[in-house]
């Protein structure tokens, strides 16, 4: 089944052909029913469904941070969303070499690029003060989710999959709240 298939089941996931009546239905189901989201997820062919998917979350997630920091973020939408694009495509192939190496699964390169996009929707309200403490471990909780149904592995294996870009995510974001205080503080005094 590719993924611009029609569903049998009652979940819809997301098409680029169709957007509008697709993204919530989409955005609710990999919210609210993770498991079954994940476990009849159609195979990707292409990138182009969960590209767009990941694209609105990012856009959605940039715009709705803008009352919290400032409408200079809106000047950064295209680094943003490029940087972030680049990030789940880096997380996808590692997830695909992982996912064989720790539980001798295949998972495409597209599938892991579906995974990582639908997975990545809580990120939408990351910029809701501690919201996005919350988003962050939905996120993760969503990626290891979508590994243990989709990939059929177990959960201590997912876990094995995620550790190391779970290491760097903390690791950047650490320098990125470090750097972000040090600059109010630079800021404050000048």
């Amino acid at each position: 089944m590719s993924d611009t298939a029609p569903q049998s089941n009652s979940i819809t996931y997301f098409q680029s052909s169709r957007p509008a009546p697709t993204f919530l239905s989409a955005l609710k189901a990999v919210l609210t029913k993770p498991s079954e989201f994940f476990a009849g997820m159609p195979f990707a062919v292409f990138y182009g469904n969960s590209l767009f998917f990941a694209s609105i979350v990012i856009f959605g997630m940039i715009f709705l941070s803008v009352p919290f920091y400032s409408l200079g973020m809106l000047f950064m939408v295209p680094f943003v969303w490029g940087t972030i694009l680049i990030g789940m495509w880096s997380l996808s192939a590692y997830m695909r070499w992982a996912v064989k190496a720790f539980a001798g699964a295949r998972l495409s390169a597209a599938n892991a690029f579906q995974i990582s996009a639908y997975a990545f929707a809580p990120m939408l309200f990351v910029g809701f003060s501690w919201a996005g403490i919350a988003a962050f471990l939905w996120n993760v909780y969503l990626l290891w989710v979508g590994l243990t149904t989709y990939c059929r592995i177990s959960g201590g294996r997912a876990v094995a999959v995620m550790i190391v870009p779970l290491v760097v995510v903390v690791i950047i974001g650490s320098v990125m709240v470090f750097a972000l205080a040090h600059l109010k503080s630079l800021a404050g005094n000048g």
